[in-house]
């Protein structure tokens, strides 16, 4: 028996979203939700998303937002997702500040002129904070700011951050010359020491306060055109290991630009766009 699917379609920087509305249910099960992931996200066969995101009611807040990736998973928070989910319900509700819950906490968002700031929280650098993503429990260091990999058949020094995902950062003298597909996919596949898989980003600094970025993304299992989480930690590291001077950074992954500034307690602000791209129905 097939059902009526009915959803808007958004993007942040080419990062891109099907959002269903649930706040007024039914709500869809966590299996079927998984399902219509795999299926919907397609790029041939169906519409075509890096995820699909159900928004629901939640107490005290402007509603939920859970994001299932094209393998079926389930994200713990999506920067980019969450300021296109933001957009949707500043205009629903017509306001110009909404929190929405996430896996990874409650984020307040604020409408800045035609683009949406995001406060990402604290981001988290100790092995402690990154537990429950990465096995290496043999060294005595606490920082995750270093970190040994292996990358293309050499051994690179890269950061482990959580920034609401886990992201590796790997500093890069020419993010166009990274086979980033190839290091991402051989990353995701040592399910000894990142079990649930592992997002990677290339950083090139390109000025005092500017970064180019390339990500690939654990879920997708592929390169995507911009990533906000990811975004936030390159900037992060980038700060912290003073690859460039303090201040707000600039971001700039092949799909757009994300302003990264870090607070002193550590907190995170992403700033970038959000557009509507169109609305459909179709059967499932």
């Amino acid at each position: 028996m097939t059902k009526e699917f009915r959803f808007v379609k958004y993007q942040g920087c080419g990062n891109d979203f099907i959002i269903k509305d649930e706040t007024e249910g039914p709500i869809t099960p966590d299996a079927e939700r998984s399902r219509l992931a795999k299926a919907l996200t397609d790029r041939h066969f169906k519409v075509g998303a890096d995820g699909v995101i159900f928004v629901e009611q939640a107490k005290g807040v402007a509603g939920s937002m859970r994001l299932f990736e094209p393998a079926g998973n389930e994200a713990d928070m999506c920067g980019n997702g969450i300021r296109c989910v933001a957009a949707y319900l500043s205009k629903k509700l017509g306001k110009p500040e909404v929190d929405i819950l996430t896996r990874d906490g409650v984020k307040h968002i604020v409408k800045v002129g035609e683009e949406y700031r995001v406060d990402m929280g604290i981001v988290r650098t100790t092995r402690k904070d990154l537990a429950k993503y990465v096995a290496d429990k043999g060294s005595p260091v606490d920082s995750m700011l270093s970190f040994d990999l292996v990358l293309s058949g050499k051994r690179v020094k890269g950061s482990i951050v959580n920034s609401g995902e886990p992201h590796i950062v790997v500093r890069s003298m020419d993010v166009s010359k990274e086979d980033v597909v190839a290091a991402g996919e051989a990353l995701n596949g040592d399910k000894t020491r990142f079990p649930d898989g592992v997002n990677l980003n290339f950083v090139q600094v390109v000025g005092p306060h500017a970064l180019r970025v390339r990500t690939y993304e654990r879920g997708v299992y592929d390169e995507t055109l911009a990533c906000g989480t990811g975004a936030t930690a390159c900037a992060a590291v980038a700060l912290m290991l003073k690859w460039v001077q303090p201040g707000p950074v600039k971001v700039m992954p092949p799909g757009g630009t994300m302003t990264i500034e870090l607070a002193e307690d550590g907190r995170a602000f992403m700033t970038g766009p959000a557009e509507a791209e169109f609305e459909g129905r179709l059967a499932v």
